[in-house]
């Protein structure tokens, strides 16, 4: 069980499905995005009321602890939601009129290439740095080329937008490309964070809460058989 330490965990949980729609329809590193989430909260809000003799409680989160609350909650939402027609709509009308905004000239698709295009050149050359230091061999055993085969699949695998800047090999390219994937991330996360102060998406998410709640309590009871009574 995940120890509540602060308001993290209610609010993560009483905003999950404005965060899980944003997850999946951006492909933001889910990491990345309850980051902002929270650096985008006050103080206030953050913090669990509760007194001690030393005053309120200030304990901090340890690393991926939002991570793993998110996830936890992300589960819980997916299955309520699975094949939902609601959700489904709601998540086509947020494409459309969400990711389309140019909060500063530039929709969401546009940021998303641009920053593709600079992570993928990053990528290309630390995949051939790698293979250029460590060839397969006719010495190697098998063993040793699915170790080296592995670590080259975790550079040429794809990532969620952002995590890239948490691998190993980040650091490897050339400090032009690196700053250039910083820059374009910049854009995308101010991007999600106008999103998140859409109120106009708080109150639509809010009905969508209220149409799925009316859907589970209309669905019809199963009849249960009477009982015949013996004479």
């Amino acid at each position: 069980m995940i120890k509540k330490k602060n308001n993290t965990y209610r609010l993560i949980k009483a905003n999950i499905a404005k965060l899980v729609i944003i997850q999946q329809t951006t492909d933001i590193s889910p990491s990345r995005l309850v980051s902002l989430f929270l650096k985008n909260l006050t103080t206030d809000d953050l913090l669990l009321q509760k007194k001690t003799k030393n005053g309120h409680w200030d304990w901090k989160l340890d690393d991926n602890t939002a991570y793993k609350y998110f996830k936890k909650e992300l589960a819980v939402y997916q299955k309520m939601s699975l094949n939902d027609p609601c959700s489904i709509t709601m998540q086509e009308h947020f494409k459309s009129n969400y990711l389309t905004k140019e909060y500063f000239g530039d929709n969401y698709e546009s940021l998303a290439e641009n920053y593709y295009a600079q992570e993928q050149p990053l990528k290309d050359f630390v995949r051939e740095g790698f293979i250029a230091v460590h060839p397969i061999t006719p010495d190697m055993s098998p063993k040793e080329v699915a170790i080296r085969n592995q670590r080259l699949g975790k550079i040429s695998v794809k990532h969620w937008i952002g995590d890239i800047t948490n691998c190993d090999y980040f650091s490897q390219a050339p400090g032009f490309m690196m700053k250039n994937v910083q820059e374009a991330l910049q854009y995308i996360d101010l991007y999600i964070i106008n999103i998140l102060n859409e109120k106009q998406l708080d109150f639509e998410l809010m009905n969508l809460s209220i149409s799925q709640r009316l859907e589970v309590k209309l669905v019809p009871k199963e009849q249960t058989k009477t009982r015949v009574k013996k004479i």
